[in-house]
């Protein structure tokens, strides 16, 4: 079994890796939809909607290489699937932090690392394989959003264009609105992942540019799409990123169920009510950062009565909330226990600042009209981004001979600590 200092190496030792967008990336996969497109002629199919222009994004052009600790991409992976609302799923995105940090290869040495899954995650069967490699090219496209765009917010799609979304709280691959001010740049993220191969990489690649929605705003502004995947093979981690531009589309189609948007083309929706896409955006984002410190009742408290009503039967209240200092500030969350086989005990902390949790708790709109109660809707968040780091996340790591304490806090104020205690 991993030692405690196993276990240290494991989370906390810096991870090499490469971030790949380059014009040689674009025409592979070009080649792809070129090829993709003879084959449904060839059969006699109708071709679905693609995007084929696509360009590289200059900051990973042609390749940069990142370091990265496996605790990080734990905390976002945690992040990024924890559901806005309270129900049975915030139980697997718990359950993801724990089933995952085992998954890394424990370095051989300290410095240039690869960031590689384990022998043991590589060989589980192939349904759980799927599900790894979905939730960690879902972690990294967090990562990399928030440290590289300095987008802190994040939403599904869906909840930004639809009325009621409280019938989608969690998918393994999703259409993801990353933003930092929902006035502001906003990106269309469609997240992939796998351990297979490189080929299968640009296959997704080009069955992203299918998939990723369009998003138009009224003064004819878009949302800026990307399709961002992950391969995990067993010698190293590549990030791949491309960014479809969008085009026309045809076949215009109604969605009776999207009241903020309409559809105007296969993948291609007008966002027709800017205010309640914004003040919606605003709101379920707070949701999903209070729900993953733990505070069910604030989460839905941001919400329309109907959405509450619907889903108060799954709020849980903390028996103890857990209040934890670091030199940032106070932060206020909740803690998970198990034990191992070997009488290892592993304990998850989730958290928020104090001073953020506080902000967030305080619901925005006037429930009869869902207009803001006279507070900017501004990022509650920005304030402490600015204490870290422009470039970078933030990570600690206390050891002893008996525990071993790894923490993680990223710009938009919440914290995950594991803590293995032999």
């Amino acid at each position: 079994m991993p030692t405690l200092i196993d276990w240290y190496n494991t989370l906390m030792t810096d991870r090499e890796l490469s971030v790949v967008s380059s014009q040689n990336l674009v025409n592979e996969v070009q080649r792809k939809q070129s090829r993709r497109l003879r084959d449904l002629i060839n059969q006699g199919k109708s071709a679905p909607p693609m995007k084929t222009q696509l360009t590289p994004v200059s900051m990973f052009n042609p390749l940069i290489t990142i370091y990265l600790k496996p605790l990080s991409l734990l905390h976002a992976i945690g992040r990024i699937t924890t559901p806005p609302v309270p129900n049975l799923a915030d139980l697997s995105s718990t359950w993801a932090l724990i089933r995952y940090f085992w998954a890394f290869e424990i370095p051989n040495r300290t410095t240039n690392q690869p960031l590689i899954l384990s022998n043991i995650a590589r060989q589980i069967d192939f349904h759980q394989k799927a599900l790894l490699s979905d939730e960690i090219g879902m972690g990294m496209a967090y990562y990399i959003m928030t440290k590289y765009f300095k987008t802190t917010e994040v939403i599904d799609v869906s909840i930004a264009l639809k009325e009621m979304p409280v019938n989608l709280q969690y998918s393994t691959s999703p259409d993801y609105l990353f933003f930092d001010d929902p006035n502001g740049l906003v990106y269309v993220v469609k997240c992939k992942g796998n351990q297979s191969s490189r080929p299968t990489t640009m296959d997704q690649l080009r069955r992203g540019t299918e998939q990723v929605p369009s998003i138009i705003f009224d003064d004819g502004s878009r949302a800026e799409s990307l399709v961002i995947a992950t391969c995990m093979l067993s010698n190293g981690t590549t990030v791949y990123i491309i960014d479809p531009i969008d085009e026309n589309g045809n076949n215009l189609s109604d969605s009776s169920d999207f009241y903020k948007a309409e559809k105007i083309g296969p993948t291609q929706w007008r966002v027709k009510d800017y205010e309640r896409y914004v003040m919606d955006s605003r709101l379920f984002s707070r949701a999903k950062t209070l729900a993953f410190a733990g505070a069910d009742f604030e989460a839905l408290a941001q919400l329309p009565s109907e959405t509450q009503e619907s889903w108060i039967k799954y709020a849980r209240k903390p028996k103890k909330e857990v209040k934890l200092r670091t030199t940032f500030g106070d932060f206020i969350g909740v803690r998970d226990t198990i034990r191992t086989m070997d009488g290892l005990r592993i304990t998850l902390y989730r958290g928020m600042l104090e001073e953020l949790r506080n902000r967030l708790s305080i619901p925005l709109f006037d429930e009869g009209t869902r207009k803001k109660k006279g507070r900017e809707l501004i990022s509650p968040s920005k304030s402490f981004s600015s204490q870290l780091k422009e470039e970078s996340h933030y990570s600690k790591l206390t050891k002893s001979n008996t525990q071993v304490r790894n923490q993680s806090i990223f710009r938009d104020g919440t914290i995950f600590q594991l803590t293995i205690t032999d």
